[in-house]
């Protein structure tokens, strides 16, 4: 039997889409990203605000794409096929190098498994001792983490430009991003973890939004596969082989 969303699935559905596809569409334009998306620096609280939306897109992108995709059905991943080398045109390092910047990067499928302790700050390593030892010595560089956290810090987010760059390009191709969600939906693990994601549930979302992206957590973690856990044989000794 086919699947079919309930009426206020639906609506939650294409309500979410088309607000996210909106706030996408406004960072591109805020941050002037071209054919290339070159943005390499922002200062401190524009990349954070970047930070947190992309945590928020992403999750809630994932999830309708797997709504989407279960309502057209599932795909058989094809196998893969042999690449013969001399078929392959070969390009001057120049022209790979070009070609690799100007590619829009695709949109992540697969959700990144939790870590413990991802996204904090890290601390600075512990210093055995004073720093200042002889007074007639030279002082020794301050460590980075020294320095306190200003606004008008420039850092580098060449890594959320490219997720961002991602983002835009599920809402200009959604058909490819559909099927192949289609085809991972046919492998054994699921495409998305069954936590809801610290970005859904921030306390800086409004309380509909953090309702709704929970609704669509729910509703798309019901249709993906469960996980499958493997359990480790046990290590076979030179003894215990004696008696196999």
């Amino acid at each position: 039997m086919a699947y079919e969303p309930s009426p206020l699935i639906r609506s939650m559905v294409l309500f979410t889409w088309d607000q996210t596809a909106y706030f996408v569409g406004e960072w591109v334009k805020a941050l002037g990203l071209g054919l290339t998306g070159c943005k390499p620096f922002l200062l401190r609280p524009a990349r954070l605000r970047l930070a947190a939306s992309l945590a928020r897109f992403e999750p809630l992108v994932r999830r309708i794409l797997i709504i989407m995709a279960v309502g057209k059905g599932r795909l058989v991943p094809p196998n893969p096929r042999p690449r013969d080398p001399a078929s392959t045109p070969h390009c001057a390092p120049t022209q790979q190098h070009v070609r690799r910047h100007l590619r829009t990067p695709r949109f992540r499928i697969n959700e990144a498994p939790f870590r413990t302790g991802h996204g904090k700050t890290p601390t600075r390593a512990a210093v055995n001792g004073p720093r200042i030892r002889v007074l007639d010595m030279p002082l020794a560089l301050p460590d980075p983490f020294d320095f306190p956290a200003r606004k008008t810090d420039i850092l580098p987010v060449r890594a959320l430009i490219q997720r961002l760059r991602a983002l835009q390009d599920v809402f200009d191709n959604p058909a490819y991003s559909i099927k192949a969600m289609q085809r991972q939906l046919a492998e054994p693990a699921p495409p998305i973890r069954q936590q809801l994601p610290p970005g859904l549930k921030s306390r800086s979302l409004g309380t509909a939004d953090r309702d709704t992206a929970c609704q669509l957590h729910m509703e798309a973690a019901g249709l993906t596969p469960a996980p499958q856990f493997i359990l480790p044989l046990p290590r076979m000794t030179a003894q215990s082989a004696r008696h196999v």
